[in-house]
C-alpha cells in the first residue's frame, strides 16, 4: 500500500467524497438485497450511502488507516473490519457486495481469483456482486486521464490522476496520482505516487471470471449520460460495472 492508503487516507477519503446520491440508488436497485458487502471500503463512503437506503452493511480494507475513518464516519450503523481482500473469514454471508472505483485494478491475476473465491463463501448462491472495473482495447492507448478539485471544512484539494503507461499483453498499467493541498492545515503539500495495476481486456476478464465461482450477467457502461445502460460484455472503458452473480 502507498501513502495515499495509509497516512494520507485523510486527503483520499476528501478527494474521493463527491456525490454518489445516483450512482447509489442504481445500485440498490440492481443488488436487490438488504445485507450487502464491500471489501476494499477505504473510508466508507458507499457504506454510508447503502445504509442510508436501508441496507445493513459490512466493510473490509488492508488499511487500518482507512478502517479507522469508515468506523468514524458510520459509527454503529456498519460493521469495518481490517482485513485482506484476498485472505479474509467473516463467519457469515451476505446477499450482495459491491466494490467501486476500480479498487479491484489492484489485485494481480491470482490476486483476484483468491479475492472471488473469497467472495464467494461470503455471498449467498445467485447473490450479486456489483463491481467497477475498466477494460482496454487490444490497441488502447494510455487514458487521458482525471482532473479534479475538492473541499471539506478548511481543506481544498486539486487531484490529477493519470495512466502514464499501459501494456496490455503483460496486462499492466502505471497511473500517477497528484494531490496539492490548496487550503487548509497542509496548504502547498504535494502528495504524488505512483500504482501498479493491472490492465484487463474484455477477453482476459471474462476468463478470470469464468475461472472463478462467478458468471458475469450483464455489464453497464457507468460513464455515461443516461444512468448506466447495458452494454456488451466486449465493451471497453474506463468505468464499466459488472454484474457478477454467484453461481449455487
Amino acid at each position: 500500500m502507498t501513502r495515499l492508503y495509509t497516512d494520507d487516507a485523510e486527503l483520499y477519503d476528501i478527494a474521493f467524497d463527491w456525490d454518489i446520491s445516483d450512482e447509489a440508488d442504481w445500485l440498490v436497485a440492481r443488488l436487490k438485497a438488504t445485507r450487502v458487502l464491500e471489501p476494499g471500503c477505504g473510508g466508507g463512503r458507499m457504506l454510508e450511502a447503502l445504509a442510508d437506503r436501508g441496507c445493513k452493511v459490512a466493510g473490509i480494507d488492508r488499511s487500518a488507516r482507512m478502517v479507522e475513518i469508515a468506523r468514524r464516519r458510520l459509527g454503529t450503523r456498519a460493521d469495518v473490519f481490517e482485513a485482506d481482500m484476498t485472505h479474509f473469514d467473516l463467519g457469515t454471508t451476505f446477499d450482495g457486495a459491491v466494490c467501486p472505483i476500480n479498487t479491484l485494478l489492484h489485485l494481480s491475476g491470482a490476486e483476484l481469483g483468491r479475492h472471488l473465491h473469497r467472495m464467494a463463501r461470503h455471498l449467498e448462491p445467485r447473490a450479486r456482486y456489483l463491481v467497477q472495473v475498466g477494460l482496454v482495447g487490444a490497441e488502447q492507448e494510455p487514458f487521458a486521464g482525471s482532473h479534479w478539485e475538492a473541499s471539506r471544512g478548511d481543506t481544498s484539494l486539486r487531484v490529477d490522476w493519470v495512466d502514464e503507461e499501459l501494456d496490455v499483453v503483460a496486462g499492466s498499467s502505471r497511473q500517477r496520482s497528484r494531490i496539492e493541498v490548496l487550503a487548509g492545515p497542509r496548504t502547498g503539500e504535494v502528495v504524488e505516487e505512483v500504482h501498479e495495476m493491472t490492465a484487463w481486456t474484455p477477453a482476459t476478464w471474462a476468463e478470470a471470471i469464468a475461472a472463478s465461482p462467478f458468471e458475469e450477467a450483464a455489464t453497464y457502461d457507468g460513464g455515461a449520460e443516461a444512468q448506466w445502460p447495458q452494454v456488451d460484455a466486449t465493451a471497453t472503458g474506463g468505468l464499466l460495472w459488472h454484474e457478477l452473480v454467484a453461481r449455487g
